[in-house]
């Protein structure tokens, strides 16, 4: 019931200044009468309907002078917050004119209320998903990628459920971009960016690392089922065209151990790839076949 704001309209209506009357209970401008009705009808049925209109009640100004008015309020959420359109009322006809306009004036104001809510979760959005995810690919990017690694670091700690990380890299990709031009390698990641979308399931986490090269976190396997995962992977890619263009994928796979860090763990699958890429690329290694 504390009054947060007020226009001149109301402040020049009650004869109080917004000083007197911010910060202090609306039943500042009720005499007992008006009290009563407020706190005992007109409350409960806004906090149950959330809304009320067409209510003729009087109000007390600063000189104790009796005003009537016509009484409309909203509970505007989230803030949770009540605006209330207060319109003093001089005659019957002028009163059912006055409902009318503020009737429409309470629509256009939660319509705009409305627009712009939509509008602020539709940026906020676009805002989440340029910070998370990679522009070209739409996969997750490099910093999210280690928080979820984090994450799942934790887990295997507490309750020791393994996970592997895997690096994928296109094998030859400069030569795409320097005969094809970069609009078809980009489109050849986008392609293979969809592809591991649409391969591997929900509960992995993919990632661009950078340039042609991807991250792939695989919880729940062991680097002998994520070697299989990946190797049909590899062979499904081979199958593959994007704007006519084929390409083979190199992979290494290393899985976590005790008491191996997040970056070592990265890193044994960096080098896998490496000893991939060097013994003729096209192919799946694993860190223990370093």
């Amino acid at each position: 019931g504390d009054i947060l704001a007020v226009n001149d309209t109301f402040v020049e209506l009650v004869g109080y200044s917004a000083g007197e009357l911010i910060g202090h209970n609306f039943e500042k401008v009720m005499d007992n009468g008006a009290r009563f009705f407020f706190n005992s009808m007109l409350y409960p049925r806004l906090r149950m309907e959330k809304e009320i209109q067409e209510i003729y009640i009087s109000i007390r100004t600063s000189k104790q002078k009796v005003k009537y008015v016509m009484f409309n309020a909203q509970i505007m959420e989230p803030e949770h917050a009540i605006m209330c359109f207060i319109v003093p009322v001089a005659q019957r006809m002028e009163y059912m004119k006055e409902i009318r306009s503020i009737n429409k004036a309470l629509e256009e104001t939660l319509q705009e209320k409305t627009r712009l809510h939509e509008e602020l979760i539709v940026l906020n959005q676009n805002l989440k998903n340029y910070a998370e995810k990679d522009w070209l690919t739409k996969l997750y990017n490099r910093r999210v990628f280690l928080m979820k690694v984090e994450k799942i670091y934790e887990e295997y700690r507490q309750d020791g459920r393994v996970f592997s990380i895997c690096i994928l890299d296109v094998d030859n990709f400069k030569q795409v971009n320097d005969h094809y031009g970069h609009h078809v390698g980009d489109e050849v990641l986008i392609g293979l960016a969809h592809e591991m979308q649409e391969f591997f399931d929900s509960s992995c986490t993919l990632a661009r690392f950078g340039g042609e090269e991807f991250i792939l976190l695989l919880p729940n396997q062991d680097k002998y089922t994520a070697y299989k995962k990946a190797d049909l992977f590899r062979e499904r890619v081979k199958k593959q065209k994007w704007h006519g263009v084929s390409i083979t994928i190199s992979m290494g796979i290393n899985m976590v151990s005790y008491p191996s860090e997040i970056s070592d763990i990265i890193v044994g699958a960096d080098r896998s790839l490496y000893k991939a890429k060097k013994n003729g690329r096209d192919q799946v290694v694993l860190v223990d076949d370093l």
